[in-house]
């Protein structure tokens, strides 16, 4: 006497039944689904804060930098310099005076910078910082970063606060 062929349909020895099933299915599209997108969503959002985080950082150290040179006219900035900029693409303006041809490199004020220093470094998106020094006499001089867009959204002579996501710091 032969034995008939196991069924299809029939549980397995153990009794675990490991057939995929529309539940089943349903299931591992919706894994699929959250590693796919939420995880990497999540990972973009922190990356985001972090650089925003250290584009205030940048700017801050910067301008505390400047304040104890910008009262008194620095020995390393020529006369008529309008802007300062540190290394990395040059952003895109709304203001062409932040694009003057009177600009000096940020590095020239501090001679012994370390790779590590943000005047040394270009903001987290890789434009350089930008600084007016020109709006000394009629406005807010800021230390700028043009943000996550690489726009300077921020009038070059400003008295109120950057706009846009232009990240900045007040020197005076």
């Amino acid at each position: 006497m032969t034995s008939s062929p196991a069924r299809r349909d029939a549980p397995r020895e153990g009794g675990e039944d490991r057939s995929l099933t529309w539940p089943r299915v349903s299931v591992a599209i919706a894994v699929l689904l959250v590693l796919a997108f939420v995880v990497p969503y999540g990972a973009v959002q922190a990356l985001h804060t972090k650089r925003l985080r250290a584009a205030d950082e940048g700017t801050r150290t910067i301008a505390e930098r400047l304040k104890t040179s910008v009262d008194v006219r620095p020995s390393g900035i020529p006369a008529g310099t309008e802007v300062l900029a540190g290394p990395g693409n040059r952003p895109v303006v709304t203001d062409e005076r932040w694009n003057s041809a009177t600009s000096v490199p940020l590095a020239r004020l501090f001679p012994a910078l370390s790779s590590h220093d943000p005047a040394a470094q270009p903001d987290p998106w890789g434009n350089a910082y930008l600084v007016n020094v020109a709006a000394l006499s009629a406005g807010t001089v800021w230390v700028l970063s043009a943000g996550p867009d690489g726009i300077v959204q921020t009038p070059f002579v400003s008295q109120g606060a950057p706009l846009g996501d232009d990240r900045a710091a007040q020197v005076r």
